[in-house]
């Protein structure tokens, strides 16, 4: 159910739904109040690739002429819409594609390390650094994890056991996690090894472009 605002109006969104897909119109900018979206694209063979997440607080929905991607509700999300007011889109359109451009990259950065667990290290290490601290709930399936990685989903779990066994991170029910060797954890996303003896490389720092 809607409700209404003075410029624009509050939704939910239920899980899975679609929040808009290729093809529709731009019209609407979307703030994301709670829950997570993400942002697919679909191959022609039907491969789903998971470009990024929005997480609250993040604006999508803006685009030249017509949607690029699919938003899909990872989680039930409550977003907040408004109309791209004409006389407000260049200075819109620059601010929100800079920071669009700025998560591509980190996006890049993570799906470029070579091994699985740099993969996983990198992508806690950047939730953690959105304002969730060291201790949070995974906001998505692993699934979906693994669609954004580029991994298996057997890869994304023998790798997350690893990490428990190794005393990096800590989970309980309801996929709560704990980030218990942050060091660590910035090595092996920088393609470290699992425990490194004497090079100590560059640490992986969320937000920054690699």
């Amino acid at each position: 159910m809607a409700t209404t605002h003075p410029s624009g109006r509050r939704r939910i969104i239920p899980k899975d739904a679609v929040l808009y897909a290729p093809g529709d119109p731009t019209h609407n900018l979307h703030r994301i109040e709670e829950g997570v979206v993400r942002l697919c694209l679909y191959l022609a063979d039907g491969q789903r690739v998971i470009v990024g997440f929005a997480f609250p607080g993040d604006v999508i929905g803006l685009s030249e002429d017509q949607q690029m991607l699919t938003a899909e509700a990872a989680t039930s999300v409550m977003i907040f819409e408004w109309p791209i007011e004409p006389h407000e889109a260049i200075e819109q359109r620059i601010r929100l594609l800079s920071r669009a451009l700025h998560q591509a990259y980190i996006v890049l950065a993570v799906r470029s390390r070579r091994h699985a667990r740099a993969r996983v290290a990198a992508f806690f290490l950047e939730l953690a650094g959105r304002g969730l601290g060291s201790e949070f709930r995974l906001p998505l399936p692993l699934s979906d994890l693994a669609d954004h990685l580029g991994l298996t989903l057997h890869t994304i779990s023998r790798t997350l056991t690893e990490f428990r066994r190794r005393g990096l991170l800590r989970q309980a029910r309801g996929r709560i996690f704990t980030i218990i060797q942050s060091d660590r954890l910035r090595e092996i996303a920088n393609e470290g090894q699992l425990f490194p003896s004497e090079a100590h490389l560059p640490a992986f720092s969320p937000g920054m472009i690699h």
